[in-house]
């Protein structure tokens, strides 16, 4: 199954010394997010400390309780590189890839590689008075009943079988084999994938082996020549620097840093 592997925490050291990042998983809402993550800093930061994201095609929900601020955001291209100084205070739901468009009705594309605020987006159900919360427990409740209304009634969305299959097989994937199992002219596909994951078929493919080939690396015990070959990358040195232009290291350091 598809899970995304945020891992701020092996790509700088500075991270894992000063801020504690946790993810929930919510057997309730398990067919819509992939998680609820806190972040919170261990004390003031005295110095400003690097949170690099990788992409996901997700669109996360973040709520900053420091600054009081609830917004929609995601990433798909390089891993971003976002600065974290004195108080770090966040909470935040990821959703799964098309979640937001089913959810929201409005183009993933809007959001993907932007900050949105809240308040623009959703209209039905306010989230405000979350702001107010100090206590963890009593935040996650609150966001945990949001989402509970906001996912009752909505149908499963088969954008999300798509990205199961590309995830599971993404060695025999390629745009053309996607748009001739959807019936789809290439140029059509690519607006479809826009609007359901803000990201085209061949971005969607890309950062779905990123996270597979991490996967492997991560908990699967497997080669770096076999990794390369199972995830679809023509040879090791391809599979390296692919790796080394998502996350800024070797697959080597990353295993050396997780051990």
């Amino acid at each position: 199954m598809y899970y995304p592997k945020q891992i701020p925490y092996l790509l700088d050291k500075e991270f894992k010394q000063n801020v504690e990042y946790t993810e929930y998983l919510v057997k309730e809402l398990e067919n819509y997010c992939m998680c609820i993550w806190t972040m919170q800093s261990k004390k003031i930061l005295s110095k400003t400390i690097s949170n690099n994201i990788l992409p996901d095609a997700c669109i996360d929900l973040v709520i900053d309780f420091a600054n009081q601020f609830i917004c929609f955001a995601g990433f798909s291209k390089e891993t971003e590189d976002f600065q974290l100084n004195e108080k770090i205070d966040y909470m935040g739901v990821r959703f799964k890839p098309s979640i937001f468009y089913v959810l929201y009705q409005v183009g993933a594309d809007r959001v993907m590689d932007h900050e949105i605020p809240f308040c623009e987006i959703e209209k039905e159900f306010p989230l405000a008075k979350i702001l107010e919360l100090k206590d963890t427990k009593e935040r996650m409740e609150y966001l945990k009943n949001y989402l509970l209304q906001k996912t009752k009634g909505k149908t499963e969305n088969s954008f999300l079988e798509v990205v199961e299959e590309l995830y599971q097989s993404p060695k025999k994937q390629t745009v053309i084999a996607i748009a001739e199992k959807f019936g789809y002219h290439e140029r059509h596909l690519y607006r479809v994938f826009k609007a359901n994951y803000g990201v085209s078929p061949k971005v969607l493919l890309n950062i779905l082996r990123l996270h597979l080939c991490l996967t492997f690396l991560l908990e699967k015990n497997r080669d770096l020549i076999e990794i390369a070959c199972l995830c679809g990358f023509y040879d090791q040195s391809h599979f390296i620097k692919e790796i080394k232009k998502y996350t800024g290291i070797s697959p080597l350091k990353i295993l050396q840093a997780y051990s």
